[in-house]
């Protein structure tokens, strides 16, 4: 599994269905609040500019790029694709 960092940001929805999808996934994460200081100097290294802020691997994803607007739903093919990557020998 890669590893994942979450940003959110407190009352964000998008960060909200971000984790949910997560959790409901068991996928592991470290959450990290973008408002504290932690978060904001993640932010401004990886130049995050919208929230969640999502790190994968050390990689910066913009978070629309896993979200179908304007519902705000999860792109289930698109995180699987980026937040469960086969084992080595499997396809």
């Amino acid at each position: 599994m890669p590893e994942v960092t979450i940003l959110p940001a407190q009352g964000c929805r998008r960060s909200r269905k971000i984790l949910g999808y997560l959790e409901q996934h068991a996928i592991p994460f470290t959450r990290i609040d973008l408002e504290s200081d932690e978060g904001q100097a993640l932010a401004e290294r990886y130049q995050l500019r919208s929230s969640p802020g999502i790190l994968v691997d050390g990689q910066a994803i913009n978070p629309f790029d896993l979200l179908i607007q304007p519902q705000c739903r999860v792109n289930e093919a698109a995180a699987a694709a980026l937040f469960v990557q086969p084992k080595q020998g499997e396809s």
